[in-house]
């Protein structure tokens, strides 16, 4: 499959944002750790410490030691170590369940 480029351009001068981060820190570093690690966002050629500063402006949240938070993700024991990209898969999946029941319009 090709890859499309994507490129969001915001003002994060500004005070107002119109996205906001309403999820929970270990979210947060969930995603963007995964995010990341698949390097999806400028090739992979940026780091770790930008993109947490750059989508931290975006969305209007602040982490400072995002590290602390991953050890304590990845010391989870219950085999919930990604807990939050599981819930977005399932989230995904069953949307397309849903679209797939759905009659397709004429």
């Amino acid at each position: 499959m090709g890859r499309t480029t994507i490129i969001i351009e915001t003002n994060c001068r500004r005070k107002s944002h119109k996205l906001k981060w309403t999820g929970s820190i270990v979210d947060w570093v969930e995603l963007i750790y995964a995010l990341y690690l698949v390097r999806r966002i400028n090739d992979g050629k940026i780091s770790l410490k930008e993109l947490f500063q750059q989508m931290g402006e975006i969305f209007d949240f602040e982490v400072k030691e995002y590290s602390n938070y991953f050890m304590n993700i990845k010391n989870r024991m219950d085999g919930k170590r990604t807990s939050f990209l599981d819930l977005m898969k399932e989230a995904l999946l069953e949307r397309m369940i849903d679209a797939d029941r759905k009659p397709a319009k004429k």
